[in-house]
Formats: structure tokens, C-alpha cells, sequence
């Protein structure tokens, strides 16, 4: 169980940042390509750590012909007395320092205070967590979390006066007494946004006056950066800053862009910090983690940070992207319970600046933990016991349905639970095993009697929820695919180990796609039922087996695109378009949005074929927070992320819900009715087996 709390006020300000960020990047974007724009980005970050050795001799060549000091730092310790004995040589008792997350890295404001050197935050946010002494909860907005009222009296504490609570009074108040301090103060400090090889320049993008006056007025100047940052030319610096201020705040623009490079009347040091970066630069399934820009984006959009904020889903640094640099720079150890609040919904993968593959390499961050610091026994005898064996993942279904009178109710729900397990079902009812299976129930059915199908044959395969628990849809999609003159074929009812995979138990999850990919090598098509077992079965399968799935993935297809792709004709053909009573909204889930691309496909065929009209709710993409084994893992979590989807179905007033994922309706469907909320949650196979013409039904 996790140690996660949930401010709920602090929740509700994450959410009102997330909606505005929203709103100001898509108009910062208007005009430009994104896509390719973080394309090119992203080959150039990698053709640039390619070069790293080469590029940081080249920096180090022209920053110091230019009068710069420059020295290396191997790790964060070394990095601190670097500076400290930068400062004590110069006699400097106080540094003025602008926002550096390098610099949190390291600790170097405890490494200073503890040596009789006081730091100074100039930084608007950082100051306020400073004089607070907590830690920045964002990379780009250190204190986000803090509302206008308590940063009212913060400032009210150290003046030892009323404050006023207006944001321009705050400001003012900021402003006074930290220029009055950087004008006293005898060094000052920086971080980088980049580094630029052809002419030895430090780039420095703000949004505050406090980085051009902390790197210009103070008569001795540190920069710290860490390895990565180094580009070839301006030309390259300039496409980071193309995309930097419009990724992480909305802006076309920052305040200040600053380009340091002659260290003129002021000698200045530049210190350069690996700290673990070459053991990932050498990594080649983690080196993408690199490009990197620290933009944020990642944060501003994911389910997990907007419900906990960066004390909870952080060490230092915050989100899947922190996770990722935290099991670098700080250790696996440090990692390990951020690695597991990720949702693994890929939605920051969508807003990423860099094209870093987050929520892949989180997968993978877990397979190496898993490996060097141990996993819980439940989920080693779970993802190897059970999952993996295919004989005892039916037993164990087996005993649960014999046992089935003596858990559920009428209605086919789960009793309540008992303490202390009752915070596993308290924000939602969770549904007993089927009766019969889905794979008992269409052997028995005659659905995939005819031999001489007129449109040949069709494998499909529906995944454990389907099979043991909402056999329902797997028969509606059966149904539907018969009536458009598809013989069917099943696929072997076993876990097609998407589970094991993201848990990061590789070797079970590869032991069950291999029994499955033997399985459906002959098939022409497999239709699948669920978004994560298209992503396993077509994608993430493949990429653990390697060749020996060779020409699979492009046999497997969910079955959302299949009809939008196949059969849009033919639908329009089979079905009827009887007007909806009820409005009807969307849920997409995750995996079909953000892996597969393909809520589109869902959209048309049921709006085209079925003459649904879609009512969208608000954030119809964010997750609803089932995400497999992360609901057991993180329950609180899990129920503010359903209570806000509940609420966003409210608002539309739809009766109906549409989705893909038999886990999002699980979590949805439960939700509903523990709520008693009178709203139906349908599969699409569902919806459009509904609408089939009498004489196809």
C-alpha cells in the first residue's frame, strides 16, 4: 500500500492548472507543427548525446577562451565543494541564486547552509518554498501548491506585518526584498537550459528579472549544469527554444532569454555535473531520458501528479519523467515508490517535448527494480503463479465461481468487503465472477458453427475480464461479427500478459505471450476486446520476443478499428439508427487513445454507423484511474481519479456511456453504482450488437 495523501485542496488547484495549461499551450501551439517540430527535437537531442564527449570538450574549449573558469564534477558532492570552494575563495558569505533543478539535485543549498554560506532563492517560487523550507513541487512552478493566502503569510511572517492577499501586492513585496538582496550579495548563482558548443554561451530562459540580475550584478558568478544540456549551435538552441516555453507554461515567449558567454568584468565558473548521466548515456534503453528539456509538460497532464502534487509523486524530481532520473542520480531505492504511482497511461508521451517514451521506460525502471531491491511476494506468486500458468489461472477462476453464491449478491456484485479490505471497494461495487465463461458460453452458442463464411474467418481474442467476468461483450462482438459474414475462431482463453509486463516481471509476461503468439500464428486477423491486450498482443509482445513474432503485430487489431476500417458499409448495412432516449458520452480509455490512436475509429463507427451523437464530457481522456493492479496498489488514488470522471459523466447528462476497455468499465460501471447513479456503461461491441436489424440479431 502506498503512503499516498491527497490534499483535496490542493488536488482542486492542480486540476484548475491543468484545465488553463491546456487551454494556453494549444493557443501558444496554434501555427506551429508540434509534432514535427519535437520530432526534430528529439533527433537532435540524440545526435547531440552521441556526441556529448565530443561537444562538452568543444564547450570547455571556447567558454574558457572566453574567460570562463570551467571544471568537471562527477557527482553532486563533488559539484557542492566545486561551488563552496568557489565562493570561499572569493570571500562570499551569501549567493544569490536563480531556480536550478540541478541545484536541488545535488542538495546544494543544505551543502551550503551547513558550511556558513547562505543561499538566497531570487526565484519568485523558489523563495516562497525557501522561506517556507519545504521543496519545489514542480520543476518549472516551485510552489504550485501554495495558494495566494499562504503565501500572504509566509511573507506576513518574515516582514512581521499584515500582507495584503492581492497577487500584485505579493509580487511587489517579492520584488523589493530580493533585488535589495542581489544588489548586496557578493556571488551569484545559475542554472541552464542549454549549453551551446560552437561558442561556449550559457542559455538562460526565465520569466522573472531575478536570472539577468543574478547573472550580471553580483561580481562572482557559478553556473551549474549537468552534461546533457550541451547542443552543437545556436541553431540548435533555438529549436529548443521554439518548443521549451510553449510546452511548459503556454507562453510564444519567456520573459528573458539570456545568452552568457564572455565572462567580461565578473570571472564566472561553469561547472559541468555527470552525476550518473554517462551510466545512462551508455544505457541504450535509457538514454532517451536525456533529451529531456525539463519543460514539465509530463507534470502539467499527468492523472497521478494533478491528484498528489510533487510532495507525494517525487523525491526531487517529480512525475514518470523524476522517476526516471531519480533511479539514476539518487537510486533504485529512491525510485521505487514513484515508479509505482505511475498510471502507465502514456498521456505524457502525447505532450512530450523530447518524444520519450515515459511510461515504456517506467515499465522497464520496474523490471530493474523488481530484479535489485525485490518485489512483494503477492505479486511475484500472482505474475508467476498464476498469471503465467495458464492451467492455474483457469483453476483459480474455477474455485472463484464455485465459491460465487457464497461472495456476491443477486446482482451479481461482490458483498462489501470487510475491514481493512473495505478500502478496496468502498468508491466502487466490484462485479463477481460470470457464471459461465465467455469461452463455455460461445462453444455452447453456435456462433462459430459455419465453415464457409462469406467474408472468411476471424480470431478473437477478448482478455481476462471478458472471459470471466463480462462474457456479455464478447458474445455482442461475436454476434456483430457474425452478422457481417465473419466465421469466428477463439483464441485460447490465458493471460496475454500485459500484466506481468507492466508490473515488470518480464520473464512471466513473456511466458505467456509466447503460449498465445504459438497459438494465433495461423490466424489471418485477431480482433481483440481490450485496448491493453491490442498493445501487448500487437506491440508490446513483439518487442519481447523479437523476431520470432515476426509479422504478428500486423494480424492484431481491436475491434473498434476493424468495424471503422472493414466494415463501416457493412454496418451501416446490418444495423439500424434508432434515435438514443438517453444522451450518449464517451470514455477514452487510455491505451486506445494514447498506444493505439484509436478513439477516432470508436467515435465514427458510433456516430456514422449507429447515428449515436457523442456528447463529450470534460477530459474524456484523462484516466479513470483503474489501471490494472494500480487500483489494489493505490486505492485513494484510484477513487479521486473515478470520482472526477463520475462527476465529468454527471455534467453531460448522458445515460449512456461508451468505451473500450473492460477495465475502464469495471472501474466506471462500479463507480456508478456505488454511487446509485442511473447511467449505463456499455463496451462498443455492446452498443452496436444493440442496433443489429432483427434479421441479423
Amino acid at each position: 500500500m502506498s503512503r499516498s495523501r491527497i490534499d483535496p485542496h490542493l488536488k482542486s488547484v492542480l486540476a484548475e492548472f491543468s484545465r488553463n495549461y491546456l487551454v494556453k499551450r494549444r493557443n501558444a501551439l496554434m501555427g506551429q507543427n508540434f509534432e514535427e517540430l519535437r520530432t526534430l527535437l528529439a533527433e537532435m537531442k540524440d545526435a547531440s548525446l552521441e556526441r556529448n564527449a565530443e561537444l562538452l570538450d568543444r564547450f570547455e574549449a571556447e567558454a574558457r577562451r572566453r574567460g570562463n573558469e570551467v571544471l568537471r564534477a562527477r557527482d553532486g558532492d563533488e559539484a557542492n565543494r566545486l561551488i563552496a570552494d568557489v565562493l570561499g575563495r572569493n570571500g562570499a558569505a551569501k549567493v544569490a541564486k536563480s531556480k536550478s533543478m540541478v541545484g536541488e539535485e545535488t542538495h546544494l543549498n543544505d551543502f551550503l547552509s551547513r558550511r556558513g554560506i547562505e543561499p538566497r532563492e531570487t526565484d519568485l517560487g523558489e523563495w516562497i518554498v525557501q522561506l517556507e523550507a519545504e521543496a519545489p513541487t514542480h520543476m518549472v512552478m516551485p510552489a504550485i501548491h501554495l495558494t495566494r493566502a499562504d503565501v500572504a503569510r509566509i511573507f506576513a511572517r518574515r516582514l512581521g506585518r499584515p500582507v495584503p492577499e492581492e497577487i500584485p501586492a505579493l509580487v511587489r513585496i517579492a520584488r523589493e526584498e530580493l533585488r535589495r538582496e542581489i544588489f548586496t550579495i557578493a556571488a551569484g548563482f545559475i542554472g541552464a537550459n542549454a549549453l551551446v558548443a560552437e561558442n561556449g554561451a550559457v542559455i538562460l530562459v526565465t520569466n522573472e528579472g531575478n536570472g539577468r540580475l543574478v547573472s550580471t550584478v553580483p561580481p562572482v558568478q557559478v553556473v551549474l549544469a549537468s552534461i546533457e544540456k550541451v547542443v552543437p549551435t545556436m541553431a540548435d538552441a533555438a529549436l529548443l527554444l521554439r518548443l521549451l516555453p510553449r510546452n511548459a507554461t503556454g507562453q510564444v515567449f519567456t520573459s528573458y532569454v539570456s545568452f552568457i558567454a564572455g565572462a567580461g568584468d565578473h570571472p564566472r565558473t561553469i561547472i559541468l555535473l555527470d552525476n550518473h548521466r554517462s551510466e545512462i548515456l551508455a544505457d541504450p534503453v535509457f538514454r532517451q531520458v536525456l533529451r529531456c528539456i525539463k519543460c514539465s509538460a509530463c507534470l502539467n497532464v499527468c492523472p497521478a501528479y494533478k491528484v498528489l502534487g510533487g510532495k507525494e509523486f517525487a523525491h526531487v524530481y517529480m512525475g514518470g519523467i523524476g522517476t526516471l532520473l531519480t533511479a539514476w542520480v539518487h537510486g533504485l531505492k529512491e525510485s521505487k515508490a514513484m515508479a509505482g504511482l505511475c498510471l502507465g497511461c502514456h498521456r505524457c508521451e502525447d505532450y512530450c517535448a523530447a518524444k520519450i517514451k515515459i511510461a515504456d521506460l517506467v515499465i522497464a525502471l520496474r523490471e530493474r527494480i523488481n530484479e535489485q531491491t525485490g518485489s512483494p511476494l503477492w505479486k511475484r506468486l500472482a505474475f508467476e503463479g498464476v498469471l503465467a500458468r495458464p492451467p492455474v489461472h483457469r483453476a483459480a477462476f474455477r474455485a472463484a465461481r464455485v465459491g460465487r453464491p457464497l461472495l456476491s449478491g443477486k446482482d451479481g456484485y461482490l458483498r462489501r468487503l470487510p475491514f481493512p479490505f473495505r478500502k478496496y471497494d468502498r468508491f466502487r461495487a466490484v462485479p463477481a465472477p460470470a457464471k459461465k465463461t465467455f469461452s463455455k458460453l460461445f462453444n455452447k452458442s453456435g456462433l462459430g458453427g459455419d465453415q464457409t463464411a462469406s467474408r472468411g474467418r476471424i480470431t478473437i481474442f477478448v482478455g481476462c475480464l471478458v472471459e470471466h467476468f463480462y462474457p456479455e461483450i464478447g458474445m455482442d462482438a461475436a454476434r456483430v461479427l457474425k452478422a457481417l459474414g465473419y466465421g469466428i475462431d477463439l483464441a485460447p482463453a490465458a493471460c496475454c500478459g500485459f500484466p506481468s509486463a507492466n508490473g515488470g516481471f518480464p520473464r512471466s509476461a513473456r511466458k505467456s505471450y509466447e503460449k498465445l503468439m504459438e497459438a494465433i500464428r495461423a490466424s489471418e486477423t485477431v480482433v481483440t476486446l481490450c485496448p491493453t491486450c491490442t498493445t501487448m498482443l500487437g506491440h508490446a509482445g513483439p518487442d519481447l520476443v523479437g523476431d520470432e513474432a515476426a509479422g504478428l503485430a500486423d494480424k492484431i487489431i481491436s475491434f473498434a478499428e476493424f468495424m471503422e476500417r472493414k466494415e463501416k458499409k457493412g454496418l451501416a448495412r446490418v444495423l439500424s439508427k434508432r434515435p438514443e432516449p438517453n444522451a450518449l458520452t464517451y470514455h477514452e480509455s487510455c491505451h486506445h487513445k494514447y498506444y493505439l490512436k484509436a478513439v477516432e475509429a470508436t467515435r465514427s463507427v458510433l456516430e456514422t454507423a449507429t447515428g449515436f451523437k457523442i456528447k463529450d464530457m470534460i477530459e474524456t481522456a484523462t484516466c479513470c484511474g483503474f489501471a490494472g493492479s494500480f487500483s489494489a496498489d493505490h486505492p485513494e488514488v484510484s477513487e479521486a481519479l473515478l470520482a472526477e470522471k463520475i462527476e465529468a459523466i454527471k455534467e453531460t447528462g448522458a445515460g449512456t456511456v461508451a468505451l473500450d476497455c473492460p477495465g475502464c468499465l469495471l472501474q466506471i460501471r462500479g463507480g456508478c453504482r456505488r454511487q446509485g447513479l442511473a447511467v449505463e456503461v456499455r463496451h462498443t461491441a455492446q452498443l452496436l450488437a444493440e442496433r443489429l436489424n432483427k434479421r441479423n440479431s
